[in-house]
């Protein structure tokens, strides 16, 4: 099952990459991450498991943690309370 995740919240964390605090390393890595995620969405192939393996490798780059916070909502894996 595809989780319900808003095309434009993938590419808002992309974009945040670009500002985010991390090693040149960690960055190519997350970006190669989330440009497999959009194309995965885009074919109807990614899974609920994928996706949350992908957010939680993400999450280890703190500037994204906002982001991650409010993939991981439209996911259905976490309420907002819980992500404080």
């Amino acid at each position: 099952m595809q989780p319900n995740i808003p095309r434009d919240q993938l590419e808002q964390c992309l974009s945040a990459l670009a500002h985010a605090e991390a090693s040149d390393e960690m960055r190519s890595l997350a970006q190669d991450l989330l440009e497999s995620l959009l194309r995965l969405q885009s074919a109807d192939r990614l899974t609920k498991d994928v996706f949350m393996l992908a957010l939680d490798s993400l999450a280890l780059i703190p500037d994204l943690e906002p982001h991650i916070a409010g993939l991981k909502v439209h996911a259905g894996t976490s309420r907002p309370a819980e992500l404080e």
